[in-house]
């Protein structure tokens, strides 16, 4: 890939971004019904398998869809983590991976309530394990009740709306009351701290260090390796795969696209030499951050594996919150990872905000506005499943 003639050929303010182990959101490629973002599949009867098909769009790391689901009963599954579909490189603590089961609780406890029952979630039913490992032990038990007053949760109307947005936004900082409208919104369900920054001068400090975790990240090539397994290059990788993220997810479509996944965009060679890939997505997140305006941060006091959970469904809320006011949200969390790398820049960002030490940033994310982009490719409800 000729890395001058790429950015070219990509045009002032797409905002791609390859690399990254951030949370990547819903988007879809050329058909919403194939790729699971047309609401449950026609063929399924089983309101547990009609809950997990809209569950199974919650924003994910790299979109790795690192879920599987055992059922127990008429009414029940548990919910586990996927040991094949971790991020070793860029979460070596396996802490995104649980905020992204949490997300895939939230959607299941929204959806359940839009098909008349309640969702009654009981986090680690077998015990909780610690933040440095991973047990073969449900992160949660789900009984559905079917309720004849069941509330309608009103996200339940954007969850086949809700993606993230990696498009450059339009530099507009978000209003007062659109930020106290969220964070009203927040407190009503969450312990966590969500907090805003918007000024000019927080906009230039965070554009520096947002890119500086970029470069951190990928300048180490098992990094880059584990994120290029994610990127799919053309539409038949993502047939095949129905996971990861593409161009499409950055708003690319049509004529650019198509030329740019024929001529520039190649897994052998990017495989084989990952610096342009890499050098590439340095450039994408120096342009995301400079078009943003506002960030949030969700900040917790506790950092057990429940508090992962809880941050996913936070998260999740606000996300759809945000569509629902018309908002774009991406998470750039690259500055947020455990790996040892990226520590030193950590503190020193948690230190300028006077972040307490034990205190951990679960979740750094921009909000504007931007066009939508395409939604990525989710699995069938059966990869994910077992009797």
């Amino acid at each position: 890939m000729n890395r001058r003639n790429f950015i070219q050929l990509l045009g002032a303010g797409t905002g791609i971004t390859m690399f990254g182990s951030s949370i990547v959101g819903c988007s879809s490629e050329p058909s919403a019904e194939l790729y699971g973002w047309a609401g449950p599949e026609s063929t399924l009867d089983d309101i547990r398998l009609k809950v997990l098909s809209y569950a199974i769009l919650a924003p994910n790391p790299h979109n790795k869809q690192p879920w599987i689901v055992k059922l127990t009963g008429p009414l029940s599954f548990e919910l586990y983590v996927d040991p094949e579909r971790l991020l070793p490189e860029t979460d070596p603590h396996y802490r995104q991976i649980h905020i992204g089961h949490g997300t895939f609780l939230e959607i299941a406890s929204i959806a359940a309530s839009g098909l008349g029952y309640q969702a009654d979630i009981e986090y680690f039913p077998q015990s909780q394990y610690g933040n440095m490992e991973l047990q073969n032990k449900p992160v949660a038990r789900v009984e559905l009740v079917k309720t004849a007053n069941v509330q309608v949760d009103p996200l339940f109307n954007q969850l086949l709306n809700r993606r993230s947005n990696k498009r450059d936004y339009d530099q507009i900082a978000l209003t007062i009351s659109e930020q106290q409208e969220l964070q009203q919104f927040n407190q009503q369900t969450s312990d966590a701290t969500l907090v805003f920054k918007s000024s000019p001068q927080d906009q230039k400090q965070l554009s520096q260090w947002l890119t500086q975790a970029m470069k951190i990240e990928t300048g180490n090539r098992a990094r880059d390796h584990e994120t290029i397994a994610m990127f799919r290059f053309n539409d038949e990788e993502v047939k095949k795969h129905r996971d990861g993220f593409g161009l499409a997810q950055s708003g690319m479509s049509g004529i650019k696209k198509m030329v740019a996944e024929t001529f520039f965009l190649s897994r052998e060679k990017t495989e084989n030499d990952p610096t342009d890939f890499g050098n590439q997505a340095v450039d994408m997140t120096q342009s995301q951050a400079h078009s943003t305006a506002t960030f949030a941060l969700l900040i917790t006091t506790d950092n057990q594996r429940i508090d992962q959970l809880k941050i996913g469904r936070d998260y999740c809320r606000i996300n759809l919150k945000t569509a629902a006011m018309g908002l774009a949200q991406h998470p750039m969390s690259q500055i947020l990872q455990e790996y040892e790398d990226m520590l030193p820049l950590q503190k020193t960002f948690k230190q300028h905000y006077g972040i307490a030490e034990s205190d951990t940033v679960q979740m750094l994310f921009r909000l504007g506005r931007a066009q939508p982009t395409k939604h990525s490719a989710r699995r069938l409800v059966s990869s994910i499943v077992q009797a």
